[in-house]
């Protein structure tokens, strides 16, 4: 009797988004499709190679991270929120906002933002899990959130990330330098994006050109991995929506709020921002 491959709803591309809200409540991942249009595309891409040449101008360092890459094949661009206004725009997307408070809640930071543009033969990432830093065993709910924007196709053949799908509820993270053929790669068009649980284990595939945008939302408790206070100009920060500015950090702190209701902080149950 032959074995087929356990069927992965959560790996299945949708274009609707309540779907992807299930999948990513359940299975902590989901791939929406259709959420950008081409010309949204074209107008992303640009203002990455755009940023890209600014940032080489600047003697910004953009690939050899060997913490994180291991070759010099990948371009890696971060703060990207205070690099262009394109990129302010899609932090604050509604499809994106709607996905990351349904794991998070109403009130979320960004922890950082950042791009990879990866180059032909690059190797692949190690395996991780993006809350690599919280102490085991962790919680049974989602503390951070990664968007990513698929700017272009990810195939199996350009090094589409992989992923271990049950790995939500491990416990913990994987270890570091081994390797885990069981992954799967994600494989979605241009314009989706994919919500990850920061819980999930996963790995840039080895890869030929292309290009993703990573949005790492996380509860407003955490302390985000880019001080936005010291990366943000003022005068960009004086044109910030009401949105960004307490997704920044820049309104309310949580660790302020100590009334609760029924154990939740009420502070919480407010999605108005705290300016």
């Amino acid at each position: 009797m032959s074995h087929q491959p356990k069927r992965r709803a959560c790996l299945e591309p949708t274009p609707h988004l309540e779907v992807a809200k299930q999948h990513a409540a359940g299975a902590g991942l989901a791939i929406l499709t259709d959420v950008l249009s081409k010309a949204e595309l074209v107008r992303v891409r640009t203002a990455v190679w755009r940023t890209v040449e600014a940032d080489r101008a600047a003697g910004v360092q953009l690939t050899g991270h060997k913490r994180i890459d291991p070759d010099e094949n990948n371009i890696r661009l971060f703060g990207l929120v205070a690099k262009d206004a394109v990129f302010r725009e899609l932090l604050e997307h509604p499809a994106a906002l709607a996905l990351a408070t349904h794991l998070l809640g109403p009130k979320i930071r960004l922890s950082n933002f950042s791009a990879n543009i990866t180059g032909p033969g690059s190797g692949a990432m190690g395996m991780h899990a993006d809350q690599g830093y919280v102490t085991p065993p962790w919680p049974s709910w989602p503390l951070a959130v990664n968007i990513m924007w698929i700017i272009d196709a990810f195939t199996a053949e350009n090094g589409a990330t992989r992923v271990m799908p049950d790995s939500k509820g491990y416990g913990h993270g994987p270890e570091w330098g081994l390797e885990y053929p069981e992954a799967v790669p994600l494989i979605c068009p241009a314009g989706s994006i994919v919500v990850m649980d920061a819980r999930i284990w996963h790995q840039t595939g080895a890869n030929m050109r292309r290009i993703g945008l990573f949005a790492y939302y996380v509860r407003p408790f955490i302390l985000p991995q880019i001080d936005w206070g010291e990366l943000v100009p003022p005068e960009l920060k004086q044109t910030l929506t009401s949105g960004l500015h307490e997704m920044l950090g820049f309104g309310s702190r949580t660790t302020r709020h100590l009334q609760t209701k029924h154990g939740r902080q009420i502070w919480l149950d407010d999605p108005a921002p705290e300016l």
